[in-house]
């Protein structure tokens, strides 16, 4: 079950609220004793994670199915990181994992069957108390957190602390096996200006261009950080195509480093956009970057990263 991409907290009574984490969704089967992990899209996950798999095959009581989310904890800021959980999500040697360095937890949100029984049917608050039942919690294995009141302050308190965002989820949901708006998820944004410095072609049904490439000055060289590819309707797609138009040019506005392989259309960088995104990545690129309009108040040569 997947949750839908909302920007607002949903209001009235019958929701329940939890934290967003920034991991690798997986599934436990839990039968005899043993355990099988599996990704998402149905990646076997046991030799990556060997130290879950040895946790669930004691704390769990009983045959089970248990829907979590695998993830790394940055020591430094006390938060889920996802960047760092790629140190392991490569990995398929169980012992080449463990000595990866990098230590991992599973945190449990759902069951979906338990000793026997088939709980799919079941409203979400009655799976989460058999979940705190047939599961012996510690470190490696924690039993995910939630609110039944209290979103609108939960996702302050995430974005806050920088956190990835919240979840909300109707307390009398099914489990049901697609991306429904019974599960919704909000996202903590960042945003600042960018200068808009080209864009790719487009693919599908989407008209004009397919992405616009941005980045920031530093030192005097204009640095790529990303490229942005959603937020836009036709209409946005349009006007973005006659501005940057007569703003062709033949080489790359930005400095070398890093730049992205494939068809682009460079322009001279002067547009400012101005982007949400979640977070900024180590190798200083935009995460999960969305357009929000431009900026006609701000010099291009004005945009400086901000954090």
């Amino acid at each position: 079950m997947l949750a839908r991409l909302v920007e607002d907290v949903p209001r009235g009574a019958g929701w329940i609220f939890e934290p967003k984490l920034d991991g690798i969704r997986a599934l436990a089967y839990v039968e005899g004793g043993k355990v099988a992990l599996f990704s998402r899209n149905h990646l076997p996950l046991g030799a990556a994670y060997p130290e879950l798999v040895d946790a669930l095959a004691t704390a769990v009581q009983g045959d089970a199915v248990l829907d979590g989310e695998i993830v790394a904890i940055d020591p430094r800021s006390g938060l889920s990181s996802f960047q760092l959980l790629q140190r392991r999500s490569q990995l398929r040697n169980a012992a080449l994992a463990r000595g990866s360095g990098v230590a991992v937890k599973f945190y449990l949100f759902d069951c979906l069957f338990s000793r026997g029984t088939d709980l799919v049917r079941r409203p979400l608050i009655e799976r989460k108390a058999v979940l705190r039942q047939v599961v012996r919690y510690g470190r490696a294995v924690v039993f995910t957190p939630y609110r039944e009141r209290g979103g609108g302050a939960m996702l302050r308190e995430a974005c806050a602390r920088a956190s990835e965002g919240i979840l909300a989820k109707r307390a009398d949901s099914p489990y049901v096996s697609l991306r429904s708006g019974d599960w919704l998820k909000i996202k903590c944004v960042h945003q600042q200006e960018f200068v808009i410095g080209g864009f790719t072609p487009p693919q599908g049904a989407r008209v004009r261009l397919g992405a616009l490439l941005v980045g920031y000055y530093d030192d005097g060289a204009l640095r790529y950080a990303g490229k942005v590819g959603t937020g836009y309707d036709r209409a946005t797609l349009e006007m973005l195509h006659k501005r940057l138009a007569p703003l062709r040019r033949e080489r790359t506005p930005f400095a070398p480093d890093g730049l992205p392989r494939g068809p682009v259309t460079w322009v001279a960088p002067r547009l400012v956009a101005e982007i949400g995104f979640s977070e900024w990545t180590s190798a200083g690129m935009l995460r999960h970057p969305r357009f929000l309009g431009l900026r006609e108040d701000k010099a291009a040569s004005e945009v400086n990263r901000e954090g």
